[in-house]
């Protein structure tokens, strides 16, 4: 009696079909103490430490350091955007992982304190300027920058 082996070429093949719908990825945002987001989507867009990376269904595999910025998630027509504080995105087998340090809804920032906070960090900058400390200052002026254009951008009237 002859066994006949399954091709080893169509069972890589089988491996690497996406499952579900191939429009749409899965894309999960957590920090230390929350799940910011999880759900389908069509197109991520992140800040990178070398650049924004836009990521979309079936997209090549991907390990990528995050700073602060605005992190764009669109899903069923929509945009929700997220400031993020820095972190890891990485996509693989049309799932998208972000580890944030910190992550927040547009509505959830509180634009008084974001503004403070960049005041804060401005003046810090001006202080430390030559020292150490000014990288410090300098991250937090970043960060605080992002909270206030993802905040603005939310309050801005739709088109």
């Amino acid at each position: 009696m002859t066994t006949t082996q399954p091709d080893p070429s169509s069972q890589a093949q089988k491996n690497v079909q996406p499952k579900g719908n191939p429009a749409h990825m899965r894309v999960v945002i957590v920090t230390g103490d929350r799940t910011a987001y999880d759900g389908q989507a069509e197109a991520v867009v992140a800040p990178a430490t070398n650049g924004q990376i836009g990521i979309r269904p079936l997209h090549a595999p991907l390990l990528a350091g995050l700073e602060p910025g605005e992190l764009l998630v669109r899903a069923n027509g929509e945009e929700q955007v997220f400031a993020v504080s820095g972190g890891f995105i990485e996509v693989r087998d049309n799932q998208v992982i972000i580890l944030a340090d910190t992550v927040e809804r547009a509505e959830e920032i509180d634009v008084a304190r974001a503004e403070a906070a960049r005041r804060r960090a401005r003046m810090l900058v001006e202080r430390y300027r030559d020292r150490p400390e000014a990288i410090a200052a300098r991250q937090a002026l970043d960060r605080s920058r992002a909270r206030l254009r993802v905040a603005q951008r939310a309050r801005r009237p739709s088109r």
